[in-house]
């Protein structure tokens, strides 16, 4: 495993995988390495953001898997929750609920403020409703 800064990052399509929508990006680093990388949302890295990152190559060519120093010591195999503080892994679980609501609501369109609340009211409901039903808590 090595540690480095992104040096540039660019688009380089995407694709629909088993679990949705997902982006796919050649990344440089500092100390030249370059790879793709793929990830479930845009701007995740952006250049100079400090990386642990892990190369491989393959017939498809060469993948990187980067993550934030600490968070996890680079066993990608150990879950997400590995070496995260509570509050980190509260924040995360938040963020997933989130964004699986937001996949299955859809996008609200409407910038009319009681739209808007609504849709917002909806989204608080069904991201707590995710949250409870993936900490067994129904």
């Amino acid at each position: 495993m090595g540690t480095s800064r992104i040096k540039s990052v660019q688009p380089n399509g995407t694709f629909e995988g088993a679990h949705g929508l997902r982006y796919k990006w050649e990344i440089e680093l500092m100390d030249g390495s370059v790879g793709e990388v793929v990830t479930i949302s845009e701007g995740r890295w952006n250049a100079g953001d400090e990386v642990e990152y892990e190369k491989t190559e393959s017939q498809w060519g060469v993948k990187l898997k980067l993550q934030k120093p600490n968070m996890g010591g680079g066993n990608w195999n150990k879950g997400a929750k590995g070496g995260q503080s509570a509050d980190v892994q509260k924040r995360i679980d938040a963020s997933w609920s989130i964004g699986q609501a937001i996949a299955i609501l859809g996008v609200c369109d409407s910038i009319d403020e009681e739209t808007l609340l609504e849709y917002l009211k909806e989204m608080k409901n069904l991201s707590t409703l995710l949250l409870n039903i993936r900490n067994e808590k129904l």
